[in-house]
């Protein structure tokens, strides 16, 4: 499954029902085909003119995404400058991430619009050996975020709303297998509350079908003290089209009274080149709170390239049983939402 690609659950029974030619069918087979006339010039330029006015009418993409990685370059060369000469590098930084933007609506909280912006580049006069990072979005998502991690609940996060997020990070080169990085940082923008964060990634293959994979993460920050998430991921491909992930994720920090708590169960499967449909079932709670299961749900989704190899569109719908206080009552909700991504850099 590609990375990019992380999200939910669908099964597909397509049902083909096959019968036998008639002689009025098997008479038609016995008919001569008409040969199909030769394209003329006129038909080919006519296809090459619709052919280019579809491009041109795509180049406002091609201008925003050029315009993205322009502005992470000459952030990364202004960042870079305080470590050197800014002489020592003319070329293109090493730079890469994601811009997304996610309207959503569910019968229990209405529309709500979610965006996400994260940038990681390499600086060239610190002998690459750390990356500046920034971003916009929530906090807790974006210091436990790697390719695998998704928005997974619809519930109006208490965690605390989107914000600007700069750090630098170190990380060492390593193989596949283990990977450790640590970044640190300001959150809030004029805030400037100040953040750190450390973490481990393990991944074990237990044989060519399964995967066990294990992320731990330790961070700090000002306003709320320390804080510690663990994250595993077991993981089984039956074959290149189809992927299974159970997912489970803790986090205990000074300013949660107990530990919050998350379990996903997936199945993906990648029906064409870039295409891609999934099933989630998704539990999340939080103990010593008045409702320890804070919600659940299923979804369905569908995710395909849209216009270009970098973007995406996703559309996805299911239901789901909030419950925030013990005087509610659980009931099943509706809920429905969509989404464009656009991948920059390497």
């Amino acid at each position: 499954m590609h990375s990019k690609y992380t999200h939910t659950v669908l099964m597909l029974f397509p049902v083909m029902f096959l019968a036998g030619p008639t002689a009025a069918q098997e008479a038609d087979v016995l008919r001569p085909v008409p040969a199909t006339p030769p394209a003329t010039e006129g038909d080919e330029a006519a296809d090459i003119e619709v052919a280019e006015k579809k491009v041109l009418e795509l180049k406002w993409l091609d201008g925003l995404q050029t315009g993205v990685e322009s502005s992470v370059d000459n952030t990364a060369r202004w960042i870079d400058n305080f470590f050197g000469n800014n002489r020592a590098f003319e070329g293109d930084y090493n730079s890469r991430g994601r811009l997304s933007l996610r309207p959503e609506w569910s019968q229990y909280e209405g529309w709500k619009l979610r965006s996400s912006f994260r940038a990681e580049f390499v600086l060239p006069n610190t002998e690459e050996r750390f990356s500046a990072i920034i971003g916009q979005t929530n906090f807790d998502d974006f210091i436990l975020d790697d390719e695998n991690t998704r928005l997974d609940s619809v519930i109006a996060s208490d965690r605390g709303d989107e914000e600007w997020i700069v750090g630098l990070g170190f990380n060492p080169n390593q193989g596949e297998t283990n990977q450790f990085s640590i970044n640190a940082g300001i959150r809030g923008g004029l805030k400037a509350d100040l953040y750190t964060h450390a973490r481990y990634l393990y991944q074990y293959r237990i044989n060519e079908a399964t995967q066990v994979r294990t992320r731990s993460s330790l961070f700090w920050r000002d306003s709320d003290g320390f804080g510690f998430n663990q994250r595993l991921d077991v993981e089984k491909s039956a074959s290149p089209e189809w992927l299974s992930r159970f997912t489970i994720d803790a986090t205990r920090a000074e300013r949660i009274d107990g530990i919050r708590w998350k379990g996903i169960f997936s199945v993906y499967h990648l029906y064409a080149e870039e295409q891609a449909v999934a099933g989630e079932i998704w539990y999340e709670g939080e103990t010593k709170q008045e409702v320890p299961l804070r919600e659940w749900g299923v979804r369905a989704i569908h995710r395909r390239q849209f216009a270009r190899d970098w973007l995406y569109f996703e559309i996805f719908g299911g239901l789901h049983w909030p419950r925030e206080e013990r005087s509610q009552r659980r009931e099943a909700k509706w809920l429905v939402g969509f989404e464009f991504e656009m991948w920059f850099g390497d």
